[in-house]
């Protein structure tokens, strides 16, 4: 593999759909950009691939060519997304809106998605996808409260 290599290491990801909404990854997502960081949505994660408006998904498919890009861009608004770290240990990664944003457009030209497909999926995302991202990390946040909630034993009282 040559260093200026960008794109998906995996050809395929198991899955698992459990609600018909969101997917489970069963085996990691390995993912690497431009500029030679490494990144994965872990297994275990949750996606629910390109999340398209009914409307337009004759236009541009939920599922298809482009599905990881939607997956590793969900790992990236859902606070999952890992980062291989310079001594070689994952850890969280932590990407704003527009990181997570970009780096599907990036992980979209990996996939060879026509610049005209992958430009209208960017300016979609970032005129409308900042609910979606402000809900995933609201979820996030409240689910890291309820278990430091559920570990307080009551002992200072």
């Amino acid at each position: 593999m040559n260093n200026n290599y960008f794109g998906f290491l995996n050809d395929t990801v198991d899955v698992r759909t459990g609600d018909g909404l969101n997917d489970e990854l069963l085996e990691h997502l390995y993912y690497i950009k431009k500029d030679g960081t490494k990144l994965r949505a872990p297994k275990g994660g949750t996606t629910d691939g390109l999340s398209v408006p009914r409307c337009v998904q004759n236009i541009i498919p939920a599922t298809g060519g482009d599905w990881k890009s939607g997956v590793i861009h969900d790992s990236a608004y859902r606070g999952q997304l890992e980062v291989l770290d310079e001594i070689g240990e994952w850890r969280k990664a932590l990407y704003s809106q527009a990181q997570s944003d970009n780096l599907i457009l990036e992980a979209m030209e990996s996939q060879e998605v026509s610049w005209i497909m992958r430009y209208t999926i960017y300016r979609a995302l970032r005129m409308f996808g900042s609910k979606a991202y402000k809900d995933d990390h609201t979820i996030i946040f409240a689910s890291e409260n309820s278990s430091l909630d559920s570990s307080y034993d009551g002992a200072d009282k």
